[in-house]
């Protein structure tokens, strides 16, 4: 039997990493003054951007790190499955974390998310 328990804990990480990325992106992006600033625009299409990137990094790393290199089919099948179940949890868990961040620090550059 395949222990499926580290797809799961591989996706919360990706999901925390890229979100550590799309926080550090959006403060490097410099407030801009005048009457119709920019930035916000910005750091939300990068968090965006992340999120897509985060998720297929996950499913990518989930494919070629447990399902491929697996010969028992039973296993496969089963893998499968949770890489698909982890993918779901990696783009959900980015989203969620990143809308409490967004409303813990809504008047810094992380509250321009959502």
């Amino acid at each position: 039997m395949v222990s499926t328990v580290p797809v799961y804990i591989i996706s919360a990480v990706f999901a925390g990493v890229f979100l550590l990325i799309a926080a550090l992106i959006s403060n490097a992006i410099k407030f801009e003054g005048g009457a119709n600033p920019k930035d916000p625009g910005k750091r939300k299409m990068w968090f965006w951007i992340m999120a897509i990137i985060g998720t297929i990094a996950n499913l990518l790393f989930g494919l070629f790190s447990y399902y491929y290199p697996e010969n028992n089919s039973y296993a496969k099948s089963q893998l499968i499955t949770a890489i698909g179940i982890g993918t779901g949890i990696c783009f959900l868990l980015y989203i969620v974390l990143g809308f409490v961040l967004s409303k813990v620090f809504k008047n810094g550059k992380l509250g321009n998310w959502f």
